[in-house]
């Protein structure tokens, strides 16, 4: 039988779906528009604007050229509508806002204009108050990993006008992971745990095979949790390609970014972060879907519970949860959590694990892993309303948060950096620089915690 040739589509311009848009790619000629098309008029309107910085005109530019969805665009200040303030982070503020004009999208032949997407839709805005932050270099990472599932997809780049601060256009996400656990913990079987778990190893093997690093993956850095069930991205942060990571093995760091619960013990040391550090952090995640509470949330995040971490202490789980959580899960957990990074597992390991796990207990198919899960459920579910209302008060004692714990993003001295002082610090004769945090952080803390209180009673009002 003869092979049934393909017709031929041109567009007015004289492009043809026979055409190369890029060099493993065709043109796609469809609903009045053309990729070719498309591409021109994205260079031709090069000229018309500008971010201020040649560096991050070029990535930008190179994206619009060198990809057929996922393009990142400039984004002028004045399509933002209806701007809300929704909190501080460690490199800035968040805020959302409606893209009035939407985003250019495809180039319409017929109308000779732009079809714009996302007309009047909400976006994040990521504004980056952090001077020290290579914005060039993080548009680059994004390039490649931009039209992956289960990473957050960044739709361009704008400048706020007052503070000439740059900008991150993002999707808005309702919930990150701690907010989600802190709502729904104790509805939550093992099968949606398993699940959450899986979309975040799977985002993070994605990064690991492009060599690249996360550097600070925490509950706070994974979005869209509004219902159980799959749904999570991965925000990439501080996200950076490992090569860039590797000095001579003499230098080390004086200065880390991050969240002391969630830093591997070898980066407090001074040491570079990589992929085997955020393998640690995934350990911190995985603490808290079983416990909803974050790492060392009772604890001041200081330079004493770094040296403590560097000594072997991890997060301990309460008593009372220990038969809500398999045997297997608690020593995987804990291999995320070694001191050894030689000694954890690969994004690949852990996705295989759970991929086979959830297969095996979704198919009722009896093995250790799943008879443990089962046992797990049960016990959580066979609790009374006597012991509910009992393990509620331990549970609500055990998670408050200390007023010098944090957990948003900031400058740390490692312990290299410290090195001189150590002795000091631990003596009291000098205070700690890892104490001294911002009034800004302080009171995002506090607000946390009255939000935590409402949140606590209500889960306590329905529990019983």
């Amino acid at each position: 039988m003869s092979r049934e040739i393909k017709k031929i589509v041109y567009c007015p311009a004289g492009h043809s779906s026979n055409d190369f848009i890029y060099s493993d790619a065709r043109n796609f000629i469809f609903f009045e528009s053309c990729l070719l098309c498309t591409k021109e008029h994205f260079i031709q309107e090069f000229k018309t604007w500008s971010s201020g910085n040649a560096n991050i005109d070029k990535n930008i530019q190179e994206s619009q050229t060198s990809h057929i969805n996922y393009k990142l665009q400039w984004i002028p200040y004045d399509n933002f509508q209806n701007i809300k303030y929704i909190a501080d982070g460690g490199r800035g503020s968040v805020h959302s806002a409606e893209l009035k004009n939407g985003i250019k999208w495809r180039w319409n032949f017929i109308k000779q204009d732009w079809e714009n997407h996302f007309i009047s839709s909400e976006f994040a805005l990521k504004e980056i108050k952090d001077s020290r932050y290579d914005l060039a270099e993080f548009l680059k990472m994004i390039k490649t990993v931009n039209n992956y599932e289960y990473i957050v997809n960044y739709y361009g780049i704008s400048k706020n006008p007052s503070t000439q601060n740059f900008i991150f256009v993002v999707k808005l996400f309702n919930d990150d992971l701690h907010k989600f656990l802190t709502k729904i913990f104790w509805d939550l079987g093992w099968e949606t745990k398993i699940d959450i778990l899986i979309t975040i190893s799977e985002g993070l093997e994605i990064l690991h095979a492009k060599n690249l690093v996360h550097y600070n993956l925490h509950s706070g850095n994974i979005l869209n949790l509004t219902t159980p069930g799959r749904g999570t991205d991965i925000y990439l942060d501080l996200c950076t390609l490992e090569n860039d990571l590797v000095l001579n093995i003499n230098n080390k760091n004086d200065k880390i970014f991050g969240l002391i619960p969630y830093i591997p013990p070898e980066v407090l040391r001074g040491n570079e972060f990589t992929r085997k550090g955020d393998i640690y952090s995934f350990g911190g995640i995985m603490y808290e879907i079983v416990t909803a509470q974050r790492p060392f949330a009772d604890q001041a995040h200081d330079t004493c519970l770094m040296i403590d971490i560097c000594n072997g202490v991890r997060p301990k789980v309460p008593d009372f949860m220990l038969s809500w959580i398999p045997e297997w899960y608690l020593d995987l957990m804990y291999r995320c959590w070694n001191d050894d990074p030689s000694e954890r597992p690969t994004a690949i390991e852990l996705t295989d694990l759970f991929c086979d796990t959830l297969d095996a207990f979704g198919g009722n198919i009896a093995d250790n892993f799943t008879r443990q899960l089962k046992i797990a459920d049960e016990n959580q579910k066979n609790t009374s309303k006597s012991q509910k209302q009992e393990l509620f008060e331990l549970f609500s004692h055990s998670s408050k948060i200390h007023p010098q714990s944090c957990y948003i993003g900031r400058c740390i001295r490692t312990l290299h950096g410290l090195h001189y002082l150590l002795e000091e610090i631990k003596s009291g004769k000098s205070s700690d620089p890892n104490l001294l945090l911002k009034f800004n952080e302080s009171s995002v803390n506090t607000h946390n915690i009255d939000e935590e209180t409402k949140i606590k009673s209500k889960q306590k009002n329905d529990i019983l």
